[in-house]
């Protein structure tokens, strides 16, 4: 198995590089010339982050629309402290395990390091101060997206955690957030029904990709030749 690991990997590799100009081993600092840019990015030992502390887009063109190369990685572990805090803030100080392994999911997803997801994990947000990690990530201008990624938290998270809520129960919730964070009542029910309309399409896609045929992982002894 571990063979077969380290072949994929390297077959990974061998497509990055080929894509990217990457010529260095796994773990080590490395020198990357962006097909988009020609300007060569040294890159931390944590993985698609540099050695200033840029984080690289990860999911955030594809899932919020975000046009940006780059996020500082300060400002965006401020953005998660945030989150952690409101979603904290409008369940009585709780977060369930299911909502943390959506945040867990998203991280990697938007290629933060290890290191910074093991802080999320451990992170007090029952004393955390809300307004203090949104000025330090974007201020007014996240408050949208932060009522977005609350939503989503709480609603993936409550799917694995299989748990049912009532309909006002949900309502509550998110126009608790919305109000805490000033955004108004319109704008909330629009990004309310985009979480649900994305909710309903993973039910469809779970029923077409997988419905008919599960997925049926390789043997445990397979290796790539």
């Amino acid at each position: 198995m571990k063979r077969a690991q380290l072949s994929l990997s390297y077959f990974f590799i061998v497509i990055v590089s080929s894509v990217f100009g990457v010529s260095t081993a796994v773990g080590q600092s490395s020198t990357f010339t962006s097909s988009i840019s020609s300007k060569s990015v040294e890159w931390a030992t944590t993985g698609h982050m540099t050695i200033e502390g840029k984080l690289e887009a990860g999911i955030h063109p594809q899932e919020y629309g975000l046009n940006v190369e780059y996020l500082d990685i300060n400002a965006n572990n401020s953005y998660v402290y945030a989150l952690l805090t409101l979603v904290s803030h409008v369940q009585r100080g709780s977060i369930s395990q299911g909502q943390m392994k959506w945040l867990y999911e998203r991280a990697i997803a938007s290629a933060v390091p290890r290191n910074y997801i093991e802080e999320f994990m451990a992170f007090d947000h029952r004393k955390a101060d809300l307004e203090e990690y949104m000025i330090s990530s974007g201020g007014d201008s996240i408050a949208r997206v932060l009522l977005y990624d609350t939503a989503q938290m709480i609603a993936y998270g409550d799917r694995y955690d299989r748990r049912r809520r009532s309909s006002n129960s949900y309502r509550k919730v998110y126009s608790d957030a919305a109000r805490i964070l000033g955004v108004s009542p319109g704008v909330s029910r629009s990004i309310v029904t985009i979480v649900k309309q994305e909710v309903k399409l993973l039910d469809t896609k779970t029923r077409v990709f997988w419905g008919e045929t599960p997925y049926t992982p390789p043997p445990e002894n397979h290796t790539q030749n």
